[in-house]
């Protein structure tokens, strides 16, 4: 006997394979839909680590070394930053002999240290510099010219080393007082 087309048994098998598909995709559905929450606690500690070379104070520096030549001084709280104003002497040369020092606080390694300034375009002054020496051996690392384009400096720092920086400012015939007062920043990058 042959069955028909539509026979209970194969109504039944589609049936079934229609209820085992509908399962699955609601199962699928419901795997879908499962949403995991969580938290994390963690700790973030930042730290900033200071310039290798720093600015400070030199013996013959400020105001109170030197009140009539030297009416602002200061270091900025990073140390890689230093302003001060300088009052000449007409007619005559002023010598600083340790305006500022700069020390390599890393004991390990040798720094390239540059210093910049802006030009100082004032007529009257004939000479403006400021010479980088070894703190040890008073050996010359270079000179920042001050009347120069563009004010640089550039020498290498050994490990644990100080250098002193020596102002030399020479004031031209007919410079009067209300004229010499100098002030610039000096601007120190050390790689």
């Amino acid at each position: 006997m042959k069955r028909s087309p539509t026979t209970p048994h194969k109504r039944f098998a589609s049936t079934r394979t229609l209820t085992i598909l509908g399962a699955l995709l609601i199962v699928g559905v419901a795997a879908a839909a499962i949403t995991l929450t969580y938290t994390t606690t963690s700790t973030l500690t930042t730290s900033v680590t200071p310039p290798p070379v720093q600015f400070v104070a030199g013996s013959d520096s400020g105001p109170s070394a030197l009140t009539n030549y030297v009416t602002a001084y200061a270091i900025s709280t990073n140390k890689t930053y230093m302003t001060a104003t300088v009052k000449g002497v007409p007619e005559a040369t002023l010598i600083v002999g340790s305006f500022f020092q700069l020390t390599n606080v890393d004991a390990s390694s040798v720094h390239s240290v540059t210093l910049t300034t802006t030009q100082v375009s004032n007529v009257k002054v004939t000479t403006y510099t400021i010479a980088i020496y070894n703190g040890t051996g008073d050996t010359l690392m270079g000179t920042l010219d001050l009347t120069a384009a563009s004010p640089t400096v550039t020498f290498s720092a050994g490990p644990s080393a100080t250098y002193y920086g020596k102002i030399t400012l020479t004031l031209a015939t007919g410079a009067g007082l209300d004229n010499v007062a100098l002030s610039n920043a000096l601007t120190l990058t050390t790689v």
